[in-house]
């Protein structure tokens, strides 16, 4: 039987991405035939017994793929220790256990993909392979054409570091209202990036959405409803990343 690293069989068998898995293997969640495994580099038969927070972690050969709308006010986790609503709350009647694609501010609505394809999710969220995201930002005032610029120049944020946005531009303006509608689209994934570049560029924010990731959109989704990712939407990424083998052995729904 081959062997893997711990990490990469449990994102096989649907349980969470590599990088959620290898954050619950340092905290001590992770047992290997009854021992616990904290050795990020470990690697076992593909066929072995993992345990995770003491349940059996059984593989699944039906990958499901989601574009959700998750809305305002909601977390970006399976559980909350504050009991707030989370993105699980919307998914009770899926048999199979999904997770998020990376996450959304609690604050922030919009585009967020749910599967239980850990490698899939590995892909999409690793910073290598430069899959743009799209926000829609609701601002105080009236932003300038300066403050685009800025934008696509680059601001500073967090650690110095420097943050450019790869498209930006204004939508609209509301006089009465006196609030500036802008896109932003980004490739990055900072802690609150979106939000730091806006502050940088002395942007005001009300509301954060994020609108696409690559060639995904929420199209006429409500929020709080989801829909699955088509085979056409899956390929184009797939092919976007240059991986071939991805989804072939599994059963697609």
């Amino acid at each position: 039987m081959m062997e893997d690293r711990l990490q990469k069989i449990i994102a096989s068998r649907g349980y969470c991405s590599r990088r959620r898995a290898e954050q619950f293997m340092l905290e001590g969640r992770v047992k290997v035939d009854g021992k616990t495994i904290t050795e990020l580099g470990s690697k076992f038969s593909t066929d072995c017994k993992i345990e995770i927070n003491g349940k059996i972690l059984l593989e699944t050969t039906i990958k499901k793929y989601y574009i959700f709308y998750k809305p305002r006010c909601v977390v970006t986790t399976m559980f909350d220790p504050k009991k707030r609503k989370t993105v699980a709350d919307f998914f009770k009647k899926e048999k199979i256990r999904l997770f998020p694609v990376g996450r959304l501010d609690y604050d922030v609505s919009g585009l967020l993909i749910m599967t239980n394809d850990g490698d899939f999710a590995n892909y999409i969220s690793h910073p290598r392979y430069n899959f743009n995201k799209t926000y829609q930002a609701l601002c105080d005032g009236e932003v300038s054409k300066q403050q685009i610029t800025n934008l696509l120049s680059g601001v500073i944020i967090e650690d110095n570091y420097k943050a450019k946005a790869n498209a930006a531009k204004i939508i609209s303006y509301d006089s009465k209202l006196n609030q500036s509608l802008i896109s932003l689209t980004i490739n990055e994934g900072h802690k609150h990036h979106v939000k730091n570049m806006l502050k940088s560029a002395f942007i005001e924010l009300i509301k954060l959405k994020r609108t696409n990731i690559d060639i995904l959109d929420l199209g006429n989704l409500k929020p709080g409803e989801f829909r699955s990712i088509t085979k056409e939407e899956l390929s184009k990424l797939f092919g976007k990343i240059k991986i071939q083998n991805i989804g072939e052995k599994q059963k697609w729904e």
